[in-house]
């Protein structure tokens, strides 16, 4: 097995980068396409709070009339008048 640098205690101990360029310049660019996948799926979860946001209003607007529309209610009772109404 051929290593292109000595193994010391401390760089296995710390677990160090590694040393070559073309090594590092690979961690570097699986880190920053790690931190662009958590940033894009924080960006999504932003943009999908404010649209259902913004969109609650409607929706709910939406089942109530749909609700409404579907339902027919009985008509109200007769009822004797009150003897506390004035």
């Amino acid at each position: 097995m051929a290593l292109m640098w000595p193994p010391w205690a401390g760089d296995l101990k710390k677990s160090l980068p590694p040393r070559t360029p073309m090594a590092r310049r690979a961690l570097v660019r699986a880190w920053l396409f790690g931190l662009v996948a958590v940033s894009l799926v924080i960006a999504a979860g932003v943009l999908g709070w404010h649209l259902a946001r913004l969109a609650a209003p409607t929706v709910v607007r939406w089942q109530i009339n749909g609700i409404d529309a579907k339902s027919d209610s009985p008509p109200r009772p007769h009822l004797p008048p009150s003897p506390f109404a004035r």
